[in-house]
């Protein structure tokens, strides 16, 4: 590993303070992205409204209305995909002809697909696959892994698999307007980001996170997979890592969240090696505090435990007693 992609990674393991690298939001050369530009939102927000109080997710007009959790017990890939969205009103309440779909897994860190640290591309891949058979006009699949992204797109098989699918990877490698628009996040902590460009102006945005152990939060889930779709994370890092993190899905909140709880490290994220442990689950749901209260539950801790957690349901982003929640399981 590079000195750099080493610094990178220890920053984001939690292991050395960040002040002591800078915190600014240069790109890789160096140059500081003066050429990104404000982003303008979409002519139709009830698309997709902002985050709201539980009950009301982030689906808008799509899917299936009110909040519920759809947990999908297995370990094959295809069959959880399947039984999962048969359980959220089939994948057509989703996805609409002409669609342009971004999903986000989590693949940030060069491991073998079945290292329990990274979104399992098989799954990936099948969404893209039925994305673009409900008639999708382009899904793109996006991430932007901290350390060297090349390594991470042939190491973890994400490149391979969805390209095979059919899909688009979309890997930033500059601060620029091919990637990126500065956003007004207006919180308490992060005031600006420069955002994906490509999810906010996706028709449908899906967060595909895994749920993994993380050394500075604890857990990774949806609401931490959120720091890949901003240049300038360093930020989070240098403010108020657990209460900054809820402040990207109050301004960008996926339409839709599928977890990957197939297996994940339970021990040394966010990279690993660790000890994995196989859960057998596909969690599916548009409650972002819901979802990933049930997965801290089974990765073994109380959700309020996990203080990002716990601040994203103190704003109203979601219900943190996921049991309140309908729980179907497929």
């Amino acid at each position: 590993m590079e000195r750099r992609e080493f610094i990178l990674w220890l920053i984001a393991a939690g292991l050395i303070p960040l002040e002591l690298v800078g915190c600014g939001s240069k790109s890789p050369d160096g140059s500081e992205g003066d050429n990104v530009s404000a982003y303008e939102p979409k002519a139709n927000p009830a698309a997709n409204p902002p985050a709201g109080p539980a009950g009301t997710g982030g689906a808008g007009a799509r899917g299936i209305g009110a909040s519920k959790l759809v947990v999908a017990n297995g370990s094959d890939p295809e069959t959880l995909l399947d039984k999962g969205f048969a359980a959220m009103g089939g994948i057509a309440a989703w996805v609409r002809k002409g669609d342009v779909v971004a999903i986000k897994p989590n693949f940030s860190v060069p491991v073998a697909p079945d290292s329990g640290a990274v979104t399992d591309p098989r799954l990936v891949a099948g969404l893209v696959r039925r994305c673009l058979a409900q008639g999708a006009k382009e899904v793109k699949v996006i991430d932007y892994p901290f350390t060297n992204p090349a390594m991470c797109l042939e190491r973890t098989g994400i490149k391979t698999a969805v390209e095979a699918a059919g899909g688009r990877l979309i890997v930033p490698s500059t601060l620029n307007d091919k990637f990126y628009r500065q956003v007004s996040l207006k919180g308490p902590h992060l005031k600006t980001a420069y955002f994906s460009y490509d999810v906010l102006e996706a028709d449908l945005f899906i967060s595909f996170p895994i749920l993994k152990h993380h050394g500075s939060t604890k857990l990774t889930m949806s609401l931490k997979n959120m720091m890949g779709l901003v240049w300038n994370r360093q930020a989070l890092h240098s403010s108020n890592l657990d209460a900054s993190i809820p402040e990207l899905t109050a301004f960008k909140q996926p339409h839709l969240i599928i977890m990957d709880a197939i297996r994940g490290i339970t021990e040394k994220g966010p990279r690993g090696p660790g000890n994995i442990r196989e859960y057998n689950q596909l969690i599916f749901g548009t409650d972002p505090v819901a979802v990933d209260a049930y997965g801290a539950e089974l990765f073994g801790l109380k959700p309020t435990d996990v203080r990002h957690l716990k601040a994203a349901a103190d704003m109203g982003l979601g219900q943190i007693d996921w049991g309140k929640l309908p729980l179907v399981k497929a």
